[in-house]
C-alpha cells in the first residue's frame, strides 16, 4: 500500500515538474530518496521532455523581434519613397507637356469692346507674342498691364482651356472735369483724376475751379476733400430738374458759386449747407416761373431769422441786354475751356515729341519688335 502510494505521489511530481513554464525542479527529501531507489531512466526522459516543450512554448528572444521590425519598416519607406518620386518625376513631366505643347497656345481672344478700349487696343495692351503657351502666362501681369490704360478702372482676365482668354473691362464713369493748376482733369465717382482732358472728350460735364497753384502746394491732401464737396454737390442739383451746369466754383474759404449753361446764371450758395439753399432756389423757380429764365445773380445763402419767412436777394438781365450778357457768358466760358484744352494739347504734344525722339535714339542699331499676334 505505501509503495502504490509513493508511485502515486512521484508520478504527480513527474507532471508538475514536467508543465509549461516550470524550469526549476523542486523536491523534497524524501522523495529525493525513493526517486533514487526507482529507476533513473524514466525520470529522465520525462523530465527532458518536459524542458523541450517549456522551450519551444517560450516566446523568442527580444532582439529577433525588433530586427524583423526594423527590415519591415525600412521596407515600407523604400516602397513610399519610391512612389513619391515617381508621382514627382511624372507631374514635372506633364507639367512641362502642357507648358510647351502647341496644343494649349492662346488662339482665341473673347471681349466685348468698350467706348474706349477696342479690340485692336486690347491686343496692344496685352502685347503677348504669337505661340505663347496659356497655362505659362501670369494673368494678374496681363490684367494690371491693361489696367494702366486711363480710361480702364478694372479688369480681369480669365483662361479658357485649351487655347482662348476671356477678358472683362470696366471703364472710369467722368463725372465732371477738374481745373487743377491749369490742367484739366477728368474725374470719376470718388473724385479722384484719372485722365487728362483731351479734345471732345467734355461733353456736358461741369468744370470745378478754384484750385490754383496756391492751393495745390500742399498736396493731393489739400484739394481733396473741396472736390468731394464739390461732387456731392452736384449730385444733389442733378438729383431734381434743374438748369444744366456749366461750372463749380469752391473758393478759398469754402464758399460754393453755381454758374448755368444756358443763360450763365450765378448761384451763390455760401458756406453752408447746400440743401437747404438748393430749397430755396426752387421756391424762387416755382415764384417766378417763366421769368425765373432771366436770373443773372441769385444768393442763397441767407440765414432766415425767427418768424419771418426766407428771403432770397435776386437780380435780373435787363431785357434788352439779356440776350448780350449771356452770349458773352457763354463766349467766356468757352474761352476758357479752349485755353485749357489749348494748353493740355501742348503739353501732350511736347511729351510725344520728347517721347519719339528717345525711341528713334533707342531704335539705332537695334532690332525693332514682331507685330502682334491676331487671334482667330
Amino acid at each position: 500500500m505505501q509503495i502504490a502510494r509513493l508511485a502515486k505521489r512521484l508520478s504527480q511530481h513527474r507532471r508538475k515538474v514536467a508543465a509549461p513554464g516550470n524550469r526549476r525542479r523542486h523536491t523534497t527529501g524524501t522523495s529525493r530518496g525513493r526517486a533514487a531507489a526507482s529507476p533513473r531512466s524514466e525520470p529522465v526522459r520525462e523530465g527532458s521532455t518536459g524542458l523541450r516543450k517549456a522551450r519551444q512554448d517560450d516566446p523568442p528572444p527580444p532582439g529577433r523581434g525588433w530586427a524583423r521590425r526594423g527590415l519591415k519598416l525600412g521596407l515600407r519607406l523604400g516602397i513610399a519613397g519610391t512612389l513619391a518620386w515617381a508621382l514627382l518625376v511624372g507631374v514635372r513631366e506633364g507639367y512641362a507637356y502642357a507648358t510647351t505643347s502647341p496644343r494649349f497656345e492662346v488662339r482665341g481672344l473673347l471681349y466685348e469692346p468698350t467706348p474706349h478700349v477696342s479690340d485692336t487696343r486690347l491686343r496692344e495692351l496685352m502685347a503677348l507674342p504669337p505661340g505663347t503657351n496659356i497655362l505659362s502666362l501670369d494673368l494678374d501681369a496681363i490684367a494690371a498691364r491693361i489696367a494702366d490704360e486711363p480710361w480702364v478702372a478694372r479688369a480681369s482676365v480669365v483662361r479658357v482651356l485649351p487655347d482662348s482668354l476671356e477678358v472683362s473691362v470696366q471703364e472710369h464713369e467722368p463725372r465732371a472735369v477738374l481745373l487743377l493748376a491749369g490742367r484739366l482733369l477728368l474725374l470719376d465717382d470718388s473724385g479722384v483724376p484719372f485722365k487728362t482732358l483731351e479734345s471732345g472728350e467734355r461733353g456736358r460735364l461741369p468744370v470745378l475751379t478754384g484750385f490754383d497753384d496756391v492751393v495745390t502746394q500742399g498736396g493731393p491732401e489739400t484739394w481733396r476733400q473741396p472736390v468731394t464737396r464739390g461732387l456731392a454737390l452736384l449730385e444733389a442739383y442733378q438729383a431734381k430738374r434743374r438748369p444744366r451746369l456749366s461750372e463749380i466754383h469752391i473758393g478759398s474759404t469754402g464758399e460754393l458759386t453755381l454758374y448755368t449753361a444756358e443763360m450763365g446764371s450765378q448761384l451763390r450758395l455760401g458756406r453752408g449747407e447746400h440743401e437747404p439753399a438748393l430749397a430755396r432756389y426752387d421756391a424762387l423757380r416755382a415764384a417766378l416761373g417763366e421769368e425765373a429764365e432771366k436770373l443773372a445773380v441769385v444768393h442763397l445763402d441767407g440765414s432766415r431769422a425767427p418768424g419771418r419767412p426766407d428771403r432770397i436777394v435776386a437780380s435780373f438781365f435787363p431785357a434788352k441786354q439779356a440776350p448780350t450778357l449771356v452770349a458773352e457768358a457763354q463766349a467766356r466760358a468757352e474761352q476758357r475751356a479752349a485755353d485749357a484744352v489749348a494748353r493740355a494739347e501742348q503739353q501732350a504734344q511736347a511729351k510725344a515729341s520728347k517721347k519719339k525722339k528717345s525711341k528713334l535714339d533707342k531704335s539705332k542699331g537695334v532690332n525693332a519688335k514682331g507685330s502682334l499676334p491676331k487671334y482667330d
